[in-house]
């Protein structure tokens, strides 16, 4: 009997053990029934605007004297700028007034002569989101508006400074933001226009009737710069900056070369090429100018132009101009006659096509005496600030090639700051 009573108990634990549900393997309720995707409400047209806090704050930056996304402030001297951010993307000109522009930082800075900044403009994505009823509705109504050809300017005053938001008629959006100062606190008239430098560098190699007509020359273009000194420049202003200037290419060899040592040296060169040249090798142009250095006009077929008439200066000019628009899409405002030769023809004409006239203040001499050393020498020997430096990068210049390194490390090492033409002179490098 109790063997009987073993086995049915025995069957009832396995029916028991058979009917119970198993363990939960499951990870969550959706093995078992469709559950819907938790998400977040989508973004609505409000939220994505800038907050009514966005044009309090641009006034806050104005009211101290900054643009959105500047860490300068109005009345900084430019050459801070360049110290900290290095050399703009765009130089420019408008009357007396100079404007450069540092595209990814979407800033542009504008400067008096005397390189003090009067106006910050800021170009920031969220900006082009924002309406003129934003802004009212922060700020209240703007102390003035201005219609300048197919832009809105909605100006508030804030003492001393105009806080601008530059609005197209097209888009109802602000396009940049201005932050001016409206009183001009130094007089500028004067500034400059006595610090015109000698010309320095010497060569053993040259016989004493052509270094006397080679100082007879310096002396005729230091006459010429002081009778134009805003169409002819021998050197920039009184501040610790020079540019290195490269003449008579492009060729296949040297300028590609000082193109690489540029670079590698993170320091920007002016070119003055050759026309005839740039339609040989339009490519190393096209490199040069990619490379962020100024590509500029040494005249046509490199003749000297002060034995022309006013059309032939004036087809040169137009020729030359052409060939490098043609490549860089820019047509040069900078000029270098060939030899440095220049008469009333030559300034005239170049004062017709909007050109400066940029010569030099340091000349290595890199074709007479072409040691490198001596090149160096004749660059270091003699530096001040505002040098414009005179070399070439055709293609008997491997010494120049070899002096380049050690001519800017030196130049770095004595604090001196490389800079392009249009930065040195505050002029602009193309129209």
């Amino acid at each position: 009997m109790k063997r009987y009573l073993w086995i049915l108990v025995f069957f009832y634990l396995i029916i028991l053990v058979s009917c119970s549900p198993g363990p939960d393997t499951s990870s969550s309720k959706s093995d078992q029934e469709p559950q819907e995707d938790i998400i977040s409400d989508p973004p609505t047209k409000e939220d994505s605007k800038p907050s009514e806090s966005f044009p309090k704050r641009i006034r806050d930056l104005a009211l101290n004297g900054k643009g959105l996304n500047s860490e300068f402030t109005l009345k900084t001297n430019i050459q801070r700028v360049y110290e900290n951010w290095g050399d703009p993307n765009y130089t420019d000109k408008y009357n007396e007034n100079f404007y450069v522009t540092y595209e990814q930082r979407g800033i542009t800075f504008g400067f008096y002569e005397n390189g003090e900044i009067f106006d910050i403009r800021s170009y920031d994505e969220k900006l082009q989101s924002l309406t003129y009823d934003e802004i009212s509705s922060a700020l209240g109504k703007p102390t003035d508006t201005r219609r300048v050809n197919d832009e809105s300017i909605y100006v508030y005053k804030l003492n001393e400074i105009e806080l601008k938001f530059i609005i197209p008629n097209k888009s109802g959006k602000v396009d940049h933001t201005s932050v001016f100062l409206t009183q001009k606190n130094v007089d500028t008239s004067n500034i400059n226009k006595d610090y015109i430098l000698e010309i320095k560098g010497t060569s053993n190699n040259l016989s004493e009737k052509a270094w006397t007509n080679m100082l007879k020359s310096r002396e005729e273009m230091f006459a010429l710069a002081k009778s134009y000194p805003k169409n002819i420049f021998l050197n920039g202003s009184n501040q610790k900056k020079v540019a290195l200037t490269f003449d008579d290419g492009p060729d296949k060899t040297v300028t590609p070369a000082i193109i690489d040592i540029l670079a590698q040296y993170n320091v920007k060169g002016n070119f003055f090429f050759i026309g005839e040249k740039v339609r040989l090798y339009p490519e190393i142009v096209k490199t040069a100018f990619d490379n962020g250095n100024l590509v500029l006009s040494h005249s046509y077929y490199h003749n000297d132009l002060s034995k022309s008439g006013k059309e032939d200066i004036t087809s040169d000019l137009g020729l030359t101009n052409d060939a490098i628009q043609d490549v860089i899409g820019k047509r040069p405002a900078m000029f270098r006659p060939p030899y440095g030769a220049t008469n009333n023809f030559v300034i005239s004409t170049a004062q017709k096509n909007n050109m400066k006239i940029v010569l030099w203040s340091i000349d290595t001499l890199d074709w007479s005496q072409k040691e490198s050393t001596h090149i160096k020498e004749n660059v270091l020997n003699n530096v001040r600030s505002g040098d414009i430096i005179l070399m070439h990068s055709d293609e008997d210049k491997t010494e120049t090639e070899k002096a380049l390194p050690l001519i800017i490390e030196e130049l770095k090492n004595n604090g001196f700051q490389i800079v392009t033409l249009d930065i040195l002179i505050n002029e602009a490098a193309y129209r």
